[in-house]
């Protein structure tokens, strides 16, 4: 009797340590599934904001979607801002909205420009972080993922990733641009390196003059009150880049290509429309100069500006008053496209 009991009772503590032990088990394979699922999407916990101004690129709209919408990182939303075009590119959104929820479309009562597109973008953001995208160009697929593990690796306030320069049939050779391409490449070895005064003039001649292929934490934009000139002008983001400069901040770079670029004879930058730059430049500069009296004490701000004044890129604004440097750039750009 007492062996059957003492059996009886040993068989009921193997049972119980089994039944713990499956438990145990269960609930660690659990928790370690539960880890390696949060570990996967960690990257995608952050929303990105990827903002396309829309007008008249029907032929190219349905590539720069694709790019958008098919990036690795999933956790995004893509803006599109109908800016009035005369074309079918807004009912090629249209039909990708339908499609994919992500996308949204923002529209304006008239043709506003680049910038201002971009600032009904960054109003109507739910993102973490902005990415402006133009809607002649497109994406690696992997761009946005690159960037985010970047900027969560060294907490920059703006990512800038490596750019590819076509036209439509062929890459352009911007390995003939020897001494600019050796200035770009000092700064892009550098990974992360903070803005001063020392470095302000270099980046508003080589880095910044695009507001295009960076990604920017939205709250460094926000809180430093940082937007495109609500005008429609020429170059209206070089003014963006110059306030984001002036605020100086955390910068990295990433060697991998994001963008390609796509140098486009029809578009708003490469044909007659050259001939207003000199007076959109006077424009773009009296309001980053507003700017800098509002936001920074009269020592920086006037800093600022002289080192703006002095920049090489401003100087060649300035010189397109010349009738003859006007043709001078109007060819050399002709020529550039049809390389």
């Amino acid at each position: 009797m007492e062996n059957n009991k003492r059996s009886q009772n040993q068989k009921a503590s193997i049972d119980y340590c089994c039944n713990n032990f499956q438990k145990t088990y269960l609930h660690f394979f659990f928790l370690i599934m539960a880890l390696l699922f949060s570990n996967t999407y960690a990257n995608d916990t952050e929303k990105v904001s990827v903002i396309i101004p829309v007008y008249n690129v029907e032929k190219y709209i349905r590539e720069c979607l694709d790019s958008a919408i098919n990036q690795t990182y999933k956790n995004l939303e893509v803006i599109c801002i109908d800016d009035c075009g005369t074309d079918n590119s807004i009912k090629i959104v249209e039909e990708y909205a339908q499609k994919d929820k992500r996308i949204k479309v923002f529209r304006h009562d008239k043709n506003m420009g680049a910038g201002p597109a971009r600032n009904t973008g960054i109003q109507n953001s739910n993102g973490e972080y902005i990415f402006f995208l133009d809607s002649d160009d497109y994406l690696n697929l992997d761009a946005v993922e690159l960037m985010v593990k970047n900027q969560k690796e060294t907490n920059a306030d703006i990512v800038v990733s490596n750019t590819r320069v076509f036209t439509s049939d062929k890459d352009i050779a911007i390995g003939n641009h020897v001494k600019e391409n050796e200035k770009l490449l000092k700064v892009s070895l550098q990974k992360c390196y903070q803005i001063g005064f020392d470095n302000f003039q270099h980046n508003a001649d080589y880095v910044f003059g695009i507001s295009w292929g960076k990604l920017y934490k939205k709250d460094f934009l926000i809180k430093n009150n940082i937007w495109h000139i609500n005008k429609n002008i020429v170059h209206e983001d070089g003014g963006f880049g110059l306030k984001t400069l002036s605020n100086f901040p955390l910068v990295s770079f990433i060697k991998d290509t994001g963008i390609n670029y796509r140098l486009n004879p029809y578009s708003t930058t490469h044909n007659s429309v050259i001939l207003k730059c000199r007076t959109d430049a006077k424009i773009m500069l009296k309001d980053f100069f507003q700017y800098l009296d509002q936001q920074f004490e009269k020592d920086k701000a006037e800093k600022l500006k002289e080192l703006t004044i002095e920049s090489s890129r401003y100087k060649r604004f300035f010189k397109l008053s010349i009738p003859s440097l006007i043709v001078y750039w109007i060819l050399k750009i002709r020529s550039y496209i049809s390389y």
